[in-house]
């Protein structure tokens, strides 16, 4: 069976340092099914996992009708230097989903993982090679 690569990209132009420094990689578009997630892989506490993600829910959390409170907005824009919500969701997804992961964690973004993370290894022959 042939193994098909997602094209993907991260914070940094290597996507290998995205990945194994920076912890994170993005497909570059939404979900062939039309759905419009974004199919991500991620750093755990002890290794990588992998989830996908909607712009919409994004949008859900920063306008504060999902559960970030308008107090949890404000300390949010200012950790990551934007002046607004606008400014923030402005950014390329990839820097959106970035500092989400680094404020919040990956718990509070995808959800906890209940299969066995991925390592360096295995993260590196699926999504770098």
């Amino acid at each position: 069976m042939t193994q098909v690569k997602i094209a993907m990209h991260g914070t940094d132009v290597s996507n290998e340092i995205s990945l194994l420094e920076y912890g994170l990689l993005v497909s570059n578009e939404s979900h062939e099914d039309g759905s419009g997630s974004h199919f991500c892989v991620y750093r755990v506490d002890e290794g990588f996992d992998c989830g996908h993600i909607y712009p919409s829910d994004i949008v859900s959390l920063i306008n504060g009708t999902d559960w970030m409170s308008e107090e949890d907005i404000v300390s949010f824009l200012e950790y990551t230097g934007c002046s607004d919500k606008d400014e923030f969701l402005g950014l390329p997804l990839v820097n959106q989903i970035s500092d989400l992961l680094s404020y919040y964690g990956y718990e509070n973004i995808f959800g906890s993982s209940y299969s066995q993370p991925m390592t360096e290894q295995e993260v590196t022959e699926r999504y770098l090679d």
